[in-house]
């Protein structure tokens, strides 16, 4: 029996080398097949490894580009901006500039209708008979009318001589008015024949006012009014007040105002419009205006919104 169990050991053992061969034969295939593979492998590493870095400077790169970007975005908004801004500037330069030029034609048409008016008036002049005449001006000095003060004091001798050669006798006062509250309410200069020193010195009195004061808006008008029909009048003499300015008397004494001037109206009431109280009126509010407006009415004078030259609100509220 035990000779018999040998060969069955035998075949066996050949079956497991075959099975072995087998597998070795089929390992090394398997290796060889994939040797290439395994040979390339570090080749593979080292171009995944240049990818990232290239992928990473062209991530570092897409960020710079875009804070590029995003940089040129934000001066082009500006510059749109500016140009924006650019533009407005340049059309409100051309609305000042069409408005400047209708400002201008408007000035000079007023230029021109003013000097044929001036021409015109001077050439009247000429042949205006005057009596004697006593005239008072009674102005107000407050800082509102810096410009009309400056302009009487340019051309008081102007308006002296002007009326001059009219009047065969001429005789000129003054009285100036501020607040209550300012360094005084009244400075008069009386009635004086205009020749010798008297020229001077009226000149000087006017020199000295200062348009200084005021800051409420009624003034004493009704107060230097009283002073100036306080004057020593010549009886025969044509008279005339005149008053300049650009406020209104407190509203409790337009009455007593108004008064004054009709008074010194009728004073001489057998010699028609031989006196007269008028007005010339520097300011733009409409009570201003309407209480000038009725001091004129009363006085039986009249009525002038200055524009210009002093001289020429003058010589309409003078000659009738």
């Amino acid at each position: 029996m035990r000779l018999r169990s040998r060969p069955t050991m035998e075949s066996l053992s050949i079956s497991a080398l075959d099975l072995f061969a087998t597998s070795l034969g089929v390992f090394v295939l398997i290796a060889i097949l994939l040797f290439p593979y395994y040979l390339k492998e570090p080749s593979v590493e080292a171009d995944v490894s240049g990818a990232t870095a290239d992928l990473a400077t062209a991530a570092a790169e897409l960020d710079y580009a875009q804070r590029q970007a995003d940089e040129a975005s934000r001066q082009r908004a500006e510059m749109e901006e500016r140009r924006a801004r650019a533009a407005d500037r340049m059309d409100a330069a051309r609305r000042s500039r069409d408005e400047a030029e209708v400002a201008f034609l408007a000035a000079r048409s007023r230029a021109d209708a003013a000097g044929q008016k001036l021409a015109s008036t001077q050439s009247e002049l000429a042949n205006v008979p005057i009596t004697d005449l006593d005239l008072v001006f009674v102005m107000d000095a407050t800082g509102s009318m810096r410009d009309e003060i400056e302009d009487v004091q340019s051309n008081l001798l102007g308006i002296v001589r002007v009326l001059h050669r009219l009047a065969p006798s001429l005789h000129v006062g003054f009285v100036a008015f501020k607040d209550r509250t300012d360094a005084y309410v009244t400075r008069a200069f009386p009635l004086a024949p205009m020749r010798g020193e008297n020229l001077s010195r009226i000149q000087a009195f006017v020199g000295q006012l200062d348009a200084r004061g005021g800051g409420d808006v009624p003034e004493p008008v009704d107060t230097a009014l009283a002073e100036a029909t306080a004057m020593p009048w010549r009886l025969n003499a044509q008279g005339r007040v005149v008053v300049i300015g650009d406020a209104p008397a407190p509203a409790a004494a337009w009455g007593r105002a108004f008064n004054t001037a009709a008074g010194f109206a009728a004073s001489r009431a057998d010699v028609p419009s031989l006196r007269t109280v008028s007005a010339i009126f520097t300011g733009r509010n409409r009570e201003g205006r309407a209480f000038y407006e009725q001091l004129a009415r009363a006085g039986g004078g009249d009525f002038v919104q200055h524009r210009g030259r002093m001289i020429e609100s003058v010589m309409l509220s003078i000659l009738r």
